[in-house]
């Protein structure tokens, strides 16, 4: 869907929500509508904090999860969290803008009983929320997106988070049925199809349930509830099904990775893990994603950096690291319509499936051929073609472990959504991932977990910060999520 109707829309929608109440007494419009337009307003809702998630994941959780190593400016990749608060604000500004557009969506949907936008409005809300949870625990949640009836939201602790966003998941799922329908247009996400919001829908709660799924003993009969109608929670079955935002690459219908990030690009190599990884599998994903050294004739093969080392030993990788290690490819600049944003993708449901048939929640199909079909799936997400004997290699045949399905799954969220390979990183302690060497002077040897808490919320919203730091046992980086064993 190549949008690039979108921005009159949310421009629109931002000059009616950004005006001051004086404004508004002063200049009221008596014979304009009194109620939310649902068709402006969705547009906004769903890809306004896209960029932010994009930023956030190019220079957080890529390096947090070792894809990559920026060897510049790698404070982040060594855990040195204190500068990334452009990053961490920026994605919980967006996200909260979007929960409040999606309530007032919701509410005024509610009144004109246009289920299709509740619906979509629950989804987004859930998505984001889920987001916001998984970056910092404990959120403000019950009480946030009210706007300025509500400036000072309490927090809701994690498990409350959650159980809120299986529950919209769950009846955002029931209220897409006939007639259900996007009368006043704004879906640009998925063109007016129902039934692909319904895939979301599901396949996002398959997702959640699974993260949860260390505590909350439910989550494993839920899932199979799903799987075993699938008229009722229909899934995601294909790429073609996925949820992607599709960037038509015209400003300012572009990702942030395409658009503010090639400057820095030079500066950023596959980090050690991604290039063994790739290499040992002979996996042309290795190619796909990653140039090889400018000093072809001293360095013919893929050289990756050391995740987690000073700016200094990153730069000197190989003696000259920008003469002598690989480098992130360009194809994302170039193109700037090439790479589109996942919400979930066709791959990761598939391995969710894998798990849950591996610990025998689900009876349908096997563990190898879901597992089999995520790698496929990850492949022509790309439109790569999964070479011939891949799947029988030795290190890739199936071997019903969980490692193995974790590192496969680590790598399909690549330049995919790496905030989701950081909570199930969490959630399993897989991918293994080996701290780097500053590690042990920042967060005692700990691979982090959380952001910080952006600082405007300790002075507009202090109380509350501070109870909910307290209750995650402070505002560190290295704080336990609820869901973690």
């Amino acid at each position: 869907m190549k949008n690039t109707f979108l921005y009159s829309l949310i421009l629109l929608v931002g000059l009616t929500l950004g005006c001051t109440n004086d404004f508004e007494t002063i200049n009221k419009n008596t014979n304009a509508p009194t109620q939310t337009n649902v068709g402006s307003l969705l547009p906004s809702v769903i890809f306004e904090p896209i960029n932010p998630h994009f930023l956030l994941q190019t220079w957080l959780t890529d390096q947090v999860m070792q894809y990559v190593v920026r060897r510049n400016d790698n404070q982040l990749d060594a855990y040195d969290f204190a500068t990334g608060q452009i990053y961490f604000s920026g994605i919980w500004q967006a996200n909260y803008a979007a929960v409040r557009n999606a309530n007032d969506m919701i509410a005024t949907a509610e009144s004109l009983k246009l289920p299709a936008y509740v619906a979509a409005g629950m989804i987004l809300k859930a998505y984001y929320m889920a987001s916001i949870t998984e970056l910092f625990i404990d959120a403000p949640y019950a009480e946030a997106g009210k706007g300025a009836d509500n400036i000072s939201p309490a927090y809701s602790n994690q498990q409350a988070i959650y159980a809120g966003v299986l529950k919209d998941l769950d009846a955002a799922n029931a209220l897409l049925v006939s007639p259900a329908a996007f009368t006043l247009g704004g879906d640009v996400l998925f063109k007016g199809d129902i039934s692909r919001w319904k895939k979301m829908a599901n396949s996002l709660r398959l997702r959640y349930l699974l993260r949860v799924s260390n505590k909350d003993a439910t989550a494993a009969a839920e899932i199979k509830k799903m799987i075993d109608n699938p008229a009722t929670f229909p899934i995601i079955t294909s790429n073609a099904d996925a949820a992607i935002y599709d960037f038509s690459g015209l400003i300012p219908d572009a990702s942030a990775v395409s658009t503010l990030l090639p400057a820095s690009l030079g500066g950023v190599s596959p980090s050690k893990r991604l290039v063994e990884f790739l290499r040992s599998n002979n996996d042309p994903r290795l190619d796909f994603f990653v140039l090889k050294p400018v000093n072809a004739a001293g360095f013919p093969n893929h050289e990756g950096v050391t995740s987690g080392t000073t700016r200094e030993a990153a730069q000197s990788t190989n003696g000259n690291s920008d003469q002598n290690t690989s480098t992130l490819t360009r194809r994302f600049t170039a193109d700037r319509g090439l790479l589109d944003y996942a919400f979930i993708t066709h791959a990761e449901v598939q391995f969710i499936l894998a798990e849950a048939r591996m610990k025998n929640w689900i009876g349908t199909g096997t563990a190898k051929e879901y597992y089999e079909k995520g790698i496929t799936a990850s492949f022509e997400y790309w439109k790569l073609t999964t070479p011939a004997g891949f799947l029988a290699q030795p290190k890739v045949a199936f071997d019903g472990t969980m490692a193995q399905l974790m590192d496969q799954k680590w790598m399909s969220y690549y330049m995919v959504n790496t905030l989701e390979a950081w909570g199930e990183q969490k959630r399993t302690g897989l991918p293994a991932l080996v701290p780097g060497p500053l590690a042990t002077t920042i967060t005692g040897g700990k691979i982090p977990t959380r952001a910080f808490y952006p600082t405007l919320e300790q002075s507009i919203n202090g109380a509350n910060y501070k109870a909910a730091s307290a209750s995650i046992g402070g505002d560190v980086i290295t704080a336990k999520h609820w869901y973690q064993n």
